[in-house]
């Protein structure tokens, strides 16, 4: 099930397929992901999201399949690599230097995207375009006035914007978010999703994410999965119509935070 006004892929995946020994995590999957789409991924636990991700962003090298950004197969890069080449990731738990600054994560991600990434003490203080991207991405994720505190003081939902706002400042063209809103209290996620809202107008955002109140308002393409396969993708009024995703979810039980479409 797709939508026929889906616009052209920036990122499309043709058989990809991840085995640990004889279990198959993710198995022979075709997706496209249009460019300025939010496309939600969801699915019982062990269905192979995360999984799936992690292969999207280079953490894990695939078994089999193909992975192409616009043109170019990115199949084999490591994440540095794809970080460079416009696909950044955020994780389930919260990755950031939690003895800098705020300002200190964001430059340290900004200067990730040069050939010289690594030369850190390189007359650092001296690149105005490292700067100006780091204080894009603090103003982005609305954390311009906590940009010298120390990141280990900052709140739970606080830390989890901090971690987008270093995504931001190698300046993806695609976002990837592995359950943005996990572990934050109401308040965090209203904050995150008005955060996520504002970048969804610039990027292309691919999350996974158990609120399927926040799916089902949020994403413009959600695909299902279960046992490592796409069920269905689909606009959400398509995914709440489908009587094979009902069936999958009442076969499974109710794994995910509202998990009936």
């Amino acid at each position: 099930m797709t939508d026929p006004t889906m616009r052209d892929p920036i990122l499309s995946i043709k058989g990809l397929t991840k085995r640990f020994g004889a279990l198959a995590a993710v198995d022979d999957v075709f997706l496209d992901f249009a460019s300025g789409e939010t496309h939600a991924i969801i699915g019982p636990n062990g269905a192979g999201k995360t999984t799936l991700i992690n292969l999207l962003s280079g953490d894990l090298p695939p078994t089999t399949g193909t992975i192409h950004l616009l043109d170019r197969d990115v199949t084999a890069l490591a994440p540095d690599r794809k970080s460079q080449l416009g696909i950044g990731r955020t994780y389930q738990k919260t990755n950031i230097f939690p003895d800098e600054t705020c300002f200190q994560n964001c430059w340290l991600a900004a200067q990730s995207r040069l050939p010289s990434s690594m030369r850190f003490f390189r007359r650092a203080h001296r690149r105005a375009d490292i700067r100006a991207a780091t204080e894009r991405a603090l103003a982005l994720c609305n954390l311009d006035a906590r940009a010298d505190v120390i990141a280990g003081h900052l709140s739970y939902g606080e830390q989890r914007q901090l971690e987008i706002g270093m995504t931001l400042a190698t300046d993806p063209k695609i976002l990837l978010l592995d359950e943005p809103l996990a572990g934050m209290s109401a308040e965090e996620s209203v904050r995150t999703m008005a955060l996520l809202t504002s970048l969804a107008e610039n990027l292309t955002l691919i999350l996974i994410e158990h609120d399927m109140d926040m799916v089902f308002a949020f994403a413009q393409t959600i695909t299902v999965m279960v046992n490592g396969q796409v069920l269905e993708t689909g606009t959400p009024a398509q995914i709440r119509a489908s009587a094979a995703v009902r069936d999958a979810y009442l076969g499974h039980g109710p794994t995910e935070q509202g998990a009936t479409p």
